[in-house]
């Protein structure tokens, strides 16, 4: 038997969960498949050493039946319970919870009363016509169901992209191990990874060593390759075990090395604009490295390499930056390299030289803890805040319109304030900030009475529910909450779930004016699957001087951590600088900060 690897583990636990949905069980039992597949796609520890070791019931959340059905899966290769499910439904029918508007209780109705089991299936029911005539459905129903359909086919589409969080660590675990290889010099990841696009298509490795040759051998070694692609004197292609991530790995003479990461690193757009520059000065720019032009002579070409036609001179190249001194230009970090004006500004030398960095955010913002929708308890993520060396932790749960996530009602909400004053006695150097992450109703009004959130260090104001509502709804329903003189943070802002829910429709730049107006704070959420304000707005919203908070979202222990470069990079793609944002201030002057007029 093939051995069944973490990935198919998740999988399948994230597979049982939709189909209990869309069954129809209970949210509690749902919601254990997922946070016991969070905890195996967490695992640093060998999956099958831990059924071997009948060890699986010391992982949190993850008990005897839960376990059972895991050493299930990995000791037969099959999950019986699973099959089981799989048996009562159409084999496509969890590509419906894939669909923007589509929730279990709507799927579940339209396989039992339509027969619908696939996204086809639904299509051809909605152009029919039937599904509106389907009790809690309607017209407009049927028209948001197919405007999802076509995002998620545009998806599927979308050349195999994945987020960028999902694939991250994968990407470093394969550098690691290049580095580890006998002669490497230097070794970088490029593409979108190294510009921290939200979304990847693939990753891009390049090393320098003298012997590429034995550099590809122990490259082929890692554990986690599925399949060779293929393979050369300069570039091996390689597809990766779990993600199904394609690695495109060089190696090159390390001459070669800064030129080659530079190439590699993109993005297309603004390699086009320097090619144009390096031509005005006489230089020719490629992967190969710099070369300056003249007369009719031409270097010969290495083999794999590109010829020069007419190049005098190799200019060298050691670092990136070099590459722009030559072009009278200021360095260029990656994560600005997308053609947004940075050329021109680099040119002017007025790029930000004090873009925002890990190291500048003193206080970890918006976290939720087992008192809503956290997996950690309120003291276990204040440890964790201290230890990772931040001053300060807002404890921000959903507010009590949120049923679906647990949200505090105003008796639960004063004995968890409480709880932050007993926590705050036990754990010193940390203080904790008691806040809220308010539901934005659809009214626009927020989910307490001002009486109650005048007593709060922290209000952010977040949509949550009635994303359908048309541009102009929403519009006015974001203005009208920023009238209220109790919020301090917009969350989240746009709702987008990054390659699943696109961003709601709102009239940005009139909402950005008046956050201005009001003296609003705008969240970049380091969600991975929101990363969320875009480096896009955040640009427009700097452009107005609004602050920005650059938040976790964290759920848990571990998101306190690996959230938080999620947001910092988008900041640093909006050119944001340590200045623009309120959480590199200490406490005090983080809550001055946020304090409107």
């Amino acid at each position: 038997m093939t051995p069944v690897d973490k990935s198919t583990v998740v999988k399948a636990l994230h597979d049982m969960s939709a189909y209990l949905q869309i069954k129809g069980e209970n949210a509690f039992k749902t919601r254990a498949y997922e946070l016991a597949a969070e905890r195996i796609s967490s695992l640093t520890e060998d999956l099958a050493v831990l059924v071997a070791e009948k060890r699986l019931t010391t992982l949190p959340g993850i008990g005897e039946g839960l376990a059972s059905k895991i050493e299930d899966l990995v000791t037969h290769g099959k999950m019986a319970a699973l099959e089981e499910l799989k048996a009562a439904y159409p084999p496509k029918i969890l590509e419906l919870m894939t669909v923007q508007d589509l929730g279990p209780k709507k799927a579940k109705a339209l396989f039992e009363q339509l027969g619908v089991g696939s996204i086809d299936e639904l299509e051809k029911a909605c152009q029919d016509g039937r599904v509106q005539a389907l009790k809690g459905f309607g017209k407009k129903t049927e028209e948001k169901l197919l405007a999802g359909i076509a995002l998620a086919r545009r998806t599927m589409a979308a050349g195999g992209r994945k987020r960028l969080g999902d694939v991250e660590d994968q990407a470093q675990a394969v550098l690691a191990w290049v580095k580890q290889a006998p002669g490497v010099i230097r070794a970088e990841l490029g593409g979108s990874v190294r510009r921290m696009r939200e979304t990847v298509a693939d990753v891009d490795v390049i090393a320098s060593a003298p012997d590429a040759a034995a550099v590809f051998k122990h490259f082929l070694t890692f554990p986690q390759i599925a399949q060779t692609i293929g393979s050369g004197e300069s570039k091996t292609s390689v597809r990766l075990k779990e993600t199904d991530l394609q690695v495109d790995f060089r190696v090159l003479p390390d001459e070669d090395f800064a030129s080659a990461l530079h190439h590699f690193t993109g993005s297309k757009a603004h390699h086009i604009k320097l090619r144009g520059l390096a031509q005005d000065k006489g230089l020719t720019i490629s992967e190969w490295g710099v070369f300056r032009m003249g007369g009719k002579s031409e270097t010969p070409a290495k083999k794999g390499k590109a010829k020069h036609e007419g190049a005098e001179e190799k200019l060298p190249i050691v670092e990136e930056k070099d590459l722009y001194a030559l072009l009278g230009m200021q360095f260029v970090p990656p994560e600005l390299r997308e053609d947004w004006g940075e050329i021109e500004a680099a040119l002017a030398q007025t790029l930000p030289r004090d873009l925002v960095t890990l190291g500048d955010i003193r206080g970890n913002v918006h976290a939720h803890t087992t008192w809503s929708d956290g997996r950690d308890s309120l003291e276990a993520m204040a440890l964790a805040a201290k230890a990772l060396g931040y001053t300060y932790l807002t404890i921000t749960e959903h507010s009590q319109s949120a049923n679906y996530a647990g949200g505090l009602k105003l008796d639960r909400m004063k004995a968890q304030w409480d709880e932050i004053d007993a926590v705050q006695e036990k754990v010193k150097g940390l203080t904790l900030l008691k806040g809220i992450e308010s539901d934005i109703l659809e009214d626009g009004s927020l989910d307490y009475p001002d009486a109650v959130l005048e007593q709060l260090d922290v209000v952010i104001g977040s949509i949550h529910q009635r994303y359908s509502q048309d541009e102009d709804a929403t519009t006015k329903r974001v203005l009208r909450a920023f009238d209220n003189p109790h919020l301090h943070i917009w969350g989240h802002p746009s709702g987008r779930l990054l390659l699943k829910r696109e961003a709601v429709p709102l009239r940005i730049e009139e909402i950005l004016d008046k956050a201005a107006k009001k003296g609003i704070t705008i969240e970049v959420n380091g969600c991975p699957e929101r990363m969320d304000l875009s480096a896009e707005n955040v640009r427009k919203a700097l452009e107005r001087g609004i602050k920005l908070v650059l938040s976790t979202d964290a759920h848990s222990v571990g998101e306190l951590k690996t959230h938080l470069p999620y947001a910092v990079a988008t900041a640093r793609r909006g050119w944001a600088r340590t200045g623009d944002v309120v959480n590199t201030k200490d406490v005090k002057g983080f809550r001055a900060a946020i304090q409107r007029g």
